[in-house]
């Protein structure tokens, strides 16, 4: 089965994971911590795409950084009381964690993560986190009584 990752866009036809994850690009040019933080997210969003789902839930993403060290988080983690939402985490020292909302739509045997919303947060418990897990719920209802308005037909740009 072939996983896509694909950033929805909100009510303003902005994607805002994808605009996020460019803010942070941005900041990762001038700080190196922003910069690791940013190879990581890349490189667990590929992890994600390649194992899909079922794997990723419950797997590790391990990979080297620097020369002698090792990365390893669980990158996917279901978010209690909010079924069927799930939460991409990314973690770095310095910078905070990288949390980005998103749930699985299957688009006949092509497995879709929606991406939804994303936040850096500093603290266990971030306001911001459960503001843009509620925004999510409100766009996962929206997607799901009408998912022929986001999915896209074939020749269409997938803004990815």
């Amino acid at each position: 089965m072939e996983t896509i990752i694909w950033f929805l866009k909100d009510e303003d036809e902005k994607p805002q994971v994808k605009l996020f994850l460019q803010k942070l690009i941005r900041q990762a040019e001038t700080d190196v911590a922003y910069a690791q933080l940013v190879e990581l997210i890349f490189q667990a969003l590929e992890f994600l795409e390649k194992r899909g789902l079922s794997h990723s839930i419950r797997e590790f993403f391990t990979t080297s950084i620097r020369s002698d060290s090792l990365y390893s988080i669980r990158v996917v983690k279901e978010l209690e009381n909010h079924p069927p939402l799930l939460e991409f985490r990314v973690n770095w020292r310095g910078v905070g964690a990288f949390r980005a909302i998103f749930f699985r739509y299957m688009d006949d045997d092509v497995e879709v993560l929606v991406f939804t919303q994303a936040v850096l947060k500093n603290a266990s418990f971030s306001l911001a986190f459960e503001q843009i897990v509620k925004v999510s719920e409100k766009q996962y209802l929206a997607f799901i009584k009408s998912p022929e308005k986001y999915i896209l037909t074939e020749g269409d740009d997938l803004d990815e």
